[in-house]
């Protein structure tokens, strides 16, 4: 028969049964700690994700936009004017392309002008024009510059570029963050600062194709 002294007993009362309250608060501890580093990390792949994602559809945008008005630049038929701070390009002798760039809420427009309807009458954007998939304001800019808008430019244009005939565009456009989702003091820095390492600047400068817009242009 096995026999158990008072030293065996007492060891075995003494024997733990379960953890301490300080291994219990170290493990909790610990997986507060690596579920804070786990979320930090997904968090960081998140933002970048959504920051990458804005830009590319900013950039495809923009580039829809600026490929749309090259084409019509270059082919046009007689000399892009603007009007009413409206761009209109005369693509057949018939039809005239209208862009309007809306200051206030900073959308860009275009709508087809019929010459024999429209004669002397600017595209109403609500039901003449279509607005492009920009968010309000994402666009900040949407400027004109020829060599043919006055005397000065012409001789200019003239003396540093060959007496070459151009139309320039530039859209400056907030390119990293969609602009409805920044606070109101970011949007008022947005608009203020020029050097904002997040505005770009996109621009081109288009010679024609046809032969009667470089003849007219030069009268």
């Amino acid at each position: 028969m096995m026999q158990f002294n008072s030293f065996t007993l007492q060891k075995m009362k003494r024997s733990p049964k379960g953890m301490t309250m300080i291994e219990l608060l170290f493990v909790v501890g610990m997986i507060a700690l690596l579920s804070g580093t786990i979320y930090k990390i997904v968090n960081q792949v998140q933002r970048s994700f959504i920051h990458s994602q804005n830009k590319l559809d900013i950039l495809q945008a923009t580039r829809i936009i600026m490929y749309g008005l090259r084409n019509e630049l270059r082919n046009s038929v007689d000399k892009p004017q603007v009007f009413n701070d409206r761009l209109n390009i005369p693509v057949t002798a018939t039809e005239t392309v209208q862009y309007w760039f809306d200051e206030k809420q900073r959308r860009l427009y275009r709508g087809i002008k019929k010459s024999e309807i429209n004669v002397g009458k600017d595209l109403d954007p609500a039901t003449e024009m279509k607005a492009f998939g920009f968010d309000d304001g994402q666009i900040l800019r949407f400027e004109y510059d020829s060599s043919y808008k006055d005397s000065n430019a012409f001789v200019e244009s003239e003396l540093t570029l060959n007496s070459k005939i151009w139309f320039k565009v530039t859209m400056t456009i907030l390119y990293t963050d969609k602009f409805h989702l920044l606070s109101e003091a970011e949007k008022k820095k947005i608009e203020t600062d020029p050097n904002d390492p997040r505005v770009k600047n996109f621009f081109m400068m288009i010679t024609p194709r046809k032969v009667n817009w470089l003849l007219q242009a030069t009268q």
